[in-house]
């Protein structure tokens, strides 16, 4: 019999085969677009981009299929990884911004 103990990760975290991370965005990114190189658990690496016009909410989730964790006895299947945006505002602004 094995016993598996699963270790908090500091970026993410896993809810079933989904996992999850948090992003920080400036304001300027939220409104005007980003991107990103996501390093996976697996260390590939997943460009992560909004789409043009797309403006980005604080606490809005973006989903990515077959990104997330193995599927049990489906080792070539992966379920979503999420992506939650937190924007961080600034204190004040300068008139002429």
């Amino acid at each position: 019999m094995f016993i598996l103990q699963q270790k908090d990760h500091p970026k993410f975290k896993r809810k079933g085969d989904d996992l999850f991370y948090e992003h920080s965005l400036f304001l300027t990114e939220a409104l005007c677009g980003f991107q990103f190189v996501l390093t996976h658990l697996d260390n590939s690496q997943l460009l992560i981009k909004s789409n043009p016009g797309e403006v980005v909410k604080p606490d809005q989730f973006k989903a990515m299929n077959n990104e997330g964790m193995v599927m049990y006895q489906r080792p070539f299947m992966r379920q979503k990884i999420y992506i939650y945006f937190t924007v961080d505002f600034p204190d004040s602004l300068a008139p002429e911004q």
